[in-house]
């Protein structure tokens, strides 16, 4: 009997071909949406969840205060002293490690090439006991990176230096020093924001032996004994580190610790870098899909229900149950279904590669591992079919065969009559997240061309960490002949991405207690001059403040440059700051500029104090101010041929300043693509049941088209019949989305500290085109129908 009814449905899914490769298209489309979303989605919430002890893991931050401010200014780092500190003092700990960035050139030399390695990090000895990568070559041992100048590197790096060969015992010349390679571990998932290519051991590093506090440089991260002490571990820590810094010679500064769980630092931290909103969005927006395909799958059953009226007649007089009825239309939109859901599932496989390229994410899709995934395929395919499958054949089974033979069911008017409303939920949802799509691409605008109070325009950006003086000097002026460079200069930090966690303290006139947060950057002297930077008090920088910070003796002194910010926070104006000497985490001098402030950071957040002072020794960055009329092909050409000359053994690598900035809003521009590629969806698969509702429609009415032609109605008149009632859903849609909208903007541009307004005309653009997509799509049936020979439609007549 089984055999019969998959016979029957198979039977009618290949009778309408058409019909049948819209619905199955539609649903595909919608299943591939969905499943591109949801990888996204596993990727962003697994970060850093995949490590075996996560439930311990603890991550370590700061925020400073002094005694003046009324708020903690944040930093994800630590003093170098924190993590011994807190594994010797707490009995809670079980192993406390510190990582950093590994601050050399990275200069990797073999027999046949020089390479920069980027992705290096320093590491205590207990770093694979805290945090547990499988090993490929060599074992876990409390003896890893415990020596200097030990590494453990990834299979990657192993393949690329060492080939086939064992790599366990090698040696790796890193900035012409020898490392010997204890250990190879598998590749990091992309996940993680550990993401290295091998981890030194930090041994040979005198910072890394001291009891240093008042400088936060390292990342700092705990394994517990117990999951549930992080909370009362937090308070006996700050506790503890705040009585430290008070008797510190930063002992103005108050501090506020943070140990969170490491498995929720990426979306639930400040120290994350990942944004929690955003995966509520693409969560909305997955579900948003799935239910407009749904919604699209049911409403072409139900519009083609009255096709089938007749059918289920007939076969009611000839003694067919309700149930064998109900059961045939449910294993028709089963096997419709499946299909779609094996092709939904093909394309993703297919698709996720490039999807990945396009948000610039490298994603997997872990899915396939997840019993639950599958359970959930079969709870989706049940469930569609009772709601496609069931909810017509109920409809229909529940008429008299008599009425239904004599062409009086009412089946086609309700079928038609929630569809419609299905309609005004399919163009609700898409035109919510066009809209949505229009104020994220229009802030994202907004916030790559607001002035930020610094001139970034026409700037490259060098690798200075493996330059020497002589050399960057060398450099420097080399670059200063070429025409079209019309600066150069160099700091610590990107001018636009600086850190903070320092203090200002023992500020002439306002006594020792009294200490400030701020960010500072060290720079090369001509650093406000290269960036444009307006000086409001004070003069800039010259060589004599380089040599005099320079100056090792007792005669060492630094001249600070502030901005307006940081004026204002010590208590001064702009002229009064001038001359007052200071202390910035042991860095004693007097400021001598007052700049005007400028943006630094995401503007997301607000201007902070910052503290400019020069430096003379690293430079992690350097930067070349090109004239705007330059041919810049050539001037790159110029530029990497000085470098060539300068460091010849080190490969030329540049970019722009703009690329920086641009990689601050990384999620904001993930957002905005993502939302514009499935929008553009969201519509085509309404758009899609729209046009087959639409020839549904015309062909119910066109009988009244043809009697409507002979009494001589005009083609523009029966195409405004046919096409009024649909354009007056899409306007109710518009109607319904507009306040959501509204509300969803709102709560999203909170978010900035500087945005765009929420205007009208964005609301308006949506509409307009939103309709006139719908317009065009029902047209086309309808045009069709008033073309249509009347003689045909009433011959039977």
């Amino acid at each position: 009997m089984t055999q019969t009814y998959f016979k029957t449905a198979w039977r009618a899914i290949r009778k309408n071909q058409g019909f049948t490769f819209l619905n199955i298209f539609g649903l595909a489309m919608g299943i591939t949406c969905f499943m591109l979303l949801c990888a996204y989605l596993v990727h962003e919430w697994n970060y850093d969840r995949f490590y075996p002890n996560i439930d311990r893991l603890a991550w370590v931050s700061y925020g400073y205060k002094g005694d003046s401010e009324n708020e903690y200014q944040y930093v994800p780092t630590t003093p170098t002293a924190a993590a011994p500190t807190l594994k010797n003092e707490f009995a809670e700990v079980e192993e406390a490690i510190r990582l950093a960035e590994y601050s050399g050139e990275g200069v990797v030399k073999t027999a046949t090439q020089t390479v920069v390695e980027t992705q290096l990090m320093l590491a205590d000895e207990g770093f694979f006991q805290v945090l547990n990568y499988p090993f490929v070559q060599g074992a876990l041992s409390t003896e890893l990176l415990s020596e200097p100048y030990q590494i453990v590197i990834t299979q990657d790096l192993a393949k690329k230096y060492f080939r086939d060969q064992s790599a366990l015992g090698q040696t790796l010349v890193i900035d012409n020093q020898p490392w010997k390679v204890t250990g190879v571990v598998e590749n990091p998932p992309t996940n993680t924001r550990f993401n290295f290519h091998a981890v030194l051991s930090n041994k040979h590093l005198k910072r890394f032996q001291e009891q240093v506090w008042h400088s936060a440089n390292d990342v700092t991260l705990l394994l517990l004994k117990n999951a549930d002490s992080f909370d009362p571990l937090q308070k006996q820590v700050t506790a503890f580190i705040d009585q430290r810094f008070r008797t510190s010679p930063d002992k103005a500064a108050s501090v506020q610790v943070n140990i969170e769980k490491l498995s929720d630092v990426h979306l639930f931290s400040k120290a994350g870098r990942g944004n929690l909103m955003y995966i509520y969005i693409f969560a909305a927006l997955a579900v948003a899909i799935i239910v407009l395909a749904s919604v699209n799958f049911t409403n072409l059953i139900l519009a083609r229900s009255s096709e089938r009226a007749k059918e289920v007649g007939v076969k009611k007089v000839l003694g067919a149950a309700r149930y064998a009825i109900f059961y045939q239309f449910l294993l028709e939109c089963a096997l419709m279904i499946s299909i779609a859901t094996l092709i939904g599932l093909f394309f993703t496989w297919l698709l996720l590669p490039a999807f990945s390229q396009y948000i610039g994410v490298e994603m997997q899709l872990q899915l396939w591992r997840e019993p639950l995934f599958y359970l959930a395929l079969i709870l989706f395919t049940v469930f569609m079919s009772l709601l496609g499958g069931g909810w017509p054949a109920w409809m229909i089974s529940c008429l008299r065969p008599l009425r239904i033979l004599k062409g009086k069911g009412a089946t086609a008017k309700e079928g038609f009559g929630s569809a419609k409303a299905l309609v005004v939920l399919q163009f609700c949802i898409s035109l919510l997240f066009i809209t949505c799509t229009l104020f994220a691409t229009r802030q994202l605008q907004f916030l790559q061309q607001t002035n930020t109070g610094l001139n970034r325009e026409q700037v490259i950006v060098l690798n200075g960490s493996v330059l020497k003086d002589a050399d960057r000097t060398a450099l420097k002026n080399d670059l200063l002949r070429l025409n079209a460079v019309k600066g150069v200069t160099a700091s610590y930090d990107s001018p636009v991405s600086v850190q903070g966690g320092y203090t200002a303290s023992d500020i002439e006139g306002k006594g020792n207690d009294v200490a400030i947060s701020v960010t500072a950057i060290p720079v090369e002297k001509d650093f406000l001059t290269v960036f444009e930077i307006p000086i409001v008090a004070g003069e800039n920088l010259t060589e004599a403040d380089i040599l005099r910070a320079r100056d090792t003796s007792t005669a060492q002194e630094y001249s600070f440059m502030i901005n307006k910010l940081a004026a204002q926070a010590m208590g001064f104006s702009q002229d009064e700051a001038i001359g007052k000497r200071m202390n910035l985490n042991g860095r004693i001098g007097r400021i001598k500029t007052v700049v005007d402030n400028f943006n630094f950071a995401s503007l997301k957040e607000e201007v902070q104090p910052i503290v400019i002072f020069p430096e003379y020794d690293y430079f992690g960055n350097i930067f070349v101010k090109v004239d705007q009329h330059a041919d810049m092909a050539a001037t790159l050409g110029a530029i990497g041929a000085s470098w060539k000359r300068i460091k010849p053994d080190i490969p030329f690598e540049s970019h722009f300043l703009d690329d920086d900035y641009a990689a601050l809003y990384k999620h904001e521009r993930q957002t905005a693509k993502i939302m514009g590629l499935f929008s553009g969806i969201t519509i085509s698969i309404a758009c899609l049941g729209l046009f087959a509702l639409s020839a549904y429609a015309a062909q119910q009415r066109i009988k009244e088209i043809g009697i409507r032609k002979v009494l001589g109605a005009s083609v523009a008149r029966i195409v405004t019949l046919l096409t009024i009632d649909f354009v007056t859903l899409v306007i109710i849609a518009l109607c319904i989305s507009i306040p959501i909208t509204w509300w969803i903007m709102h709560r999203w541009l909170e978010e900035f500290t500087y945005h765009i307004n929420i205007e009208w005309w964005i609301f308006l653009i949506a509409g307009v085109a939103t309709i006139a997509i719908a317009f065009l799509t029902v047209s086309f049936q309808a045009i069709r129908a008033a073309l249509a020979n009347p003689i045909n439609s009433l011959r039977d007549e």
